[in-house]
């Protein structure tokens, strides 16, 4: 059982991460939107197009880099330098292994999507694998020791490295060489930083220390990833064979310029709340609390956001990325519809995770991604803005399930997870349907007018709303703690 001394320093040193990886995500997502802005006025879609055929095979292969020991090694109360120098060995040669496995697979990659400038980029990006698994335990220290200060310092090092090597070379027409070589510079200046700032300094390999536990924990957690990369790739791939590199480029820029505000508020939040879940699983009702208190800051962090982007769609990226990427408009709507709930919703990885249920977890992504893959295969025969209704409508179906199941056997329930969504979602959409009809009577044709008069309707109508809800001072005192920390 946790004491309450352990849960004060706990949530004192939550607290202080949540800060921390909050203020830094604000430098991230500046630099991503930047480098989004400016690399889209200096490359093709077909460029991003390129990229993205070989990026859903890094990522079929990704899956393997880290083995799921990194979880195993942050979930285990009781780990030794030992055990987790036995991990360091393990991911740092399957790393080289995936390397050399994949740069001879250029050829298939080519070959598959019959473009053979497809060979270069598949070699040039092989090096990312073993960059990876040198890094992943030290990676894994930092998290389960809570030095999120560190993290964000390596974060926002290997973006602005990402984003300088892109224009850099994107100036000297590169083209989609200068996404490839940026993709490089990062990792390399990620694996760099996180060498220097872990305080893990790997021993030699040992027998006999209690190893293999976690290799099956983690064996069930890149199994889950394995069948998850289809429900996170198979669109991608499906787009680039049967539609083409222009389709898949412009359904690339939407899936991005919607998820990555999202997923970098939802990545850093989760490698918070993880090792202090795992840290609470033998206390059900604080961990029940506190994953609840989890679910309300992201989901008001998160859905009044989605609902912003999709109001503003059509003038924002219009006047960011220029008329040559209208197309984005209408799949970045459809996919918002996705971004509104997913966020709270794969929060259940760290719920069944943290009680060190690996298994359930690898079950339940296979039945999602079987609904996935099938909606995909029907979307694809409309196009990119088929794939996006399919995914917008499986998503929705699989919703409850996936909750029930990880919620099963838990001190959490699906009321749960609504009530503390609630809230914000209620916001979201009553700001958004005020915000929507000022448009309609106002008429208005300019774009910076139109985003400013919605976007002020927008905000209006939220914190009105927020003022008047009657579970307002929960939410209010869950976020003080956040950005307020004591």
């Amino acid at each position: 059982m946790t004491n309450s001394t352990d849960l004060n320093q706990l949530n004192k040193r939550s607290v202080r991460g949540g800060a921390i990886t909050l203020v830094s995500q604000v430098a991230t997502v500046i630099t991503q939107l930047a480098s989004t802005v400016v690399l889209a006025r200096m490359l093709t879609p077909d460029d991003y197009g390129v990229m993205g055929m070989v990026l859903s095979f890094v990522a079929l292969a990704a899956l393997f880099k880290d083995l799921g020991l990194s979880s195993a090694a942050i979930q285990k109360a009781d780990l030794t330098i030992a055990q987790q120098s036995n991990l360091f060995w393990v991911n740092a040669l399957f790393g080289l292994f995936l390397t050399l496995v994949f740069a001879a697979s250029a050829p298939l990659v080519s070959w598959f999507y019959d473009r053979p400038d497809l060979l270069g980029m598949t070699l040039l990006l092989s090096m990312t694998f073993v960059l990876g698994g040198l890094s992943a335990q030290h990676n894994a220290m930092m998290i389960r020791h809570m030095h999120f200060g560190r993290q964000a310092i390596v974060n926002i090092t290997a973006i602005a490295a990402t984003f300088a090597v892109s224009v850099a070379l994107a100036s000297l027409d590169y083209g989609y060489w200068a996404l490839g070589w940026g993709h490089v510079a990062g990792a390399a200046a990620r694996t760099l930083l996180i060498w220097t700032f872990s305080p893990f300094v790997p021993g030699g390999w040992k027998r006999g220390v209690g190893t293999m536990d976690m290799i099956w924990f983690g064996a069930n957690v890149t199994g889950f990833n394995f069948v998850n990369y289809f429900s996170r790739n198979l669109d991608n791939i499906l787009i680039g064979k049967f539609v083409g590199a222009d389709a898949l480029g412009i359904y690339g820029r939407a899936y991005q310029l919607m998820l990555f505000p999202v997923q970098n508020l939802r990545g850093p939040i989760e490698t918070v709340t993880y090792p202090a879940l795992c840290r609470l699983q033998d206390s059900p009702e604080e961990w029940r609390q506190y994953h609840m208190q989890t679910l309300r800051v992201l989901a008001f962090l998160t859905m009044p956001l989605v609902a912003w982007m999709f109001l503003v769609a059509e003038p924002l990226i219009l006047l960011l990325l220029g008329e040559a990427w209208a197309g984005v408009v209408p799949i970045f709507q459809i996919l918002a519809i996705v971004a509104f709930i997913q966020p709270c919703a794969s929060m259940v990885g760290s719920v069944m995770l943290s009680l060190g249920r690996s298994q359930r977890l690898l079950w339940q992504g296979a039945s999602v991604a079987v609904v996935m893959c099938f909606a995909f295969a029907i979307g694809v025969n409309w196009g990119a803005i088929g794939v996006a209704s399919a995914y917008a409508v499986a998503m929705y179906l699989v919703l409850v399930p996936m909750l029930m199941t990880a919620y099963y056997d838990t001190s959490m329930t699906l009321g749960d997870f609504f009530k503390s969504v609630s809230i914000p979602m209620f916001i979201s959409l009553a700001a958004l349907s005020a915000a929507e009809a000022a448009r309609h009577f106002a008429s208005v044709s300019n774009s910076v007018t139109e985003i400013m008069l919605v976007t002020g309707v927008y905000v209006f109508v939220g914190l009105g709303s927020l003022v008047m809800l009657p579970g307002r001072r929960k939410l209010m005192s869950d976020l003080r703690k956040i950005f307020r920390p004591k």
